[in-house]
This record gives structure tokens, sequence and C-alpha cells, in this order.
């Protein structure tokens, strides 16, 4: 797998399922992630972007502010159809993300070319939108 530019310094959005910096925790869904970290791919300016308060009303993940904060990639391990859409559409790119990691070991993995495009695979289909993608025994 080829590695990503290291001399070029990308904003990255993570969604996490708690607020501490590089040591959060990635959450398992891009849409359901009550938050993201939001950081140079060198590590700094790293901030929390909470869910609710940057999302416009229709929105189940702020995208807008997303790019609007600098963002270019977004690293997770799922996300709906309507999201990915969307945010390749505000020209975001996507890669997958490792499962149970923590956005530290999310930004190695990138840099070591670990985090493969996003693929159709981890798609979810929201079926039935009010199912939970967080493992209960994570915590």
């Amino acid at each position: 797998m080829k590695r990503h530019a290291e001399n070029t310094i990308t904003r990255i959005a993570i969604p996490v399922r708690n607020n501490a910096g590089l040591l959060s925790k990635v959450s398992a869904h891009f849409g359901k992630s009550p938050g993201f970290i939001v950081v140079d791919s060198n590590g700094e300016n790293c901030h929390y972007l909470d869910t609710k308060s940057a999302r416009l009303q229709h929105e189940c993940a702020p995208i807008r502010a997303l790019v609007q904060d600098g963002g270019r990639v977004i690293l997770c391990q799922s996300m709906g159809r309507g999201a990915l859409a969307r945010s390749h559409e505000a020209g975001l790119r996507i890669y997958k993300a490792k499962p149970n990691s923590l956005v530290a070991e999310t930004l190695s993995a990138y840099h070591q070319g670990d985090c493969p495009d996003f693929p159709d695979s981890a798609l979810c289909s929201h079926v039935h939108h009010e199912h939970s993608h967080e493992d209960p025994n994570e915590d």
C-alpha cells in the first residue's frame, strides 16, 4: 500500500466516541459519532468538534463544519451512502480506519498507508436507522 505524502500537512477529521485529543477512541460510525477530532496530519493543531453544535439540522454529521474547519480527509470505520456522497461532493477524501483504535494509532496507520480507500463493504444500509454501531463492551 502506498504511503501518504509525508511532507504535506493535511487536515484530518476522525469521528470519535470521546474527547481525549489524540487518545480519543475512534467511533464505529461516522454519523452516530458524538464528535470529531480535527487534527493536522502531523498530529498538531488538534481540537474537538461537537457533532450536535456543528451540524446543520438535516445533517447526521457536520460535513459542512468539517470542511469549513479545513478538513480534507476523513478516517472512519463505517458511514452511510448519503454521508459518503455528501463528503465526496464537499471534496473530502475518505479512508477506512481500523476498528477499536485511538486517534493517534489511526494517524500512524494513515501515514503508513494502512488506511485504504473507503470500501463499499463498510457502507451502512441504515435499514434500521436507530441501530447502534458501537460495541457496548467498549469504553
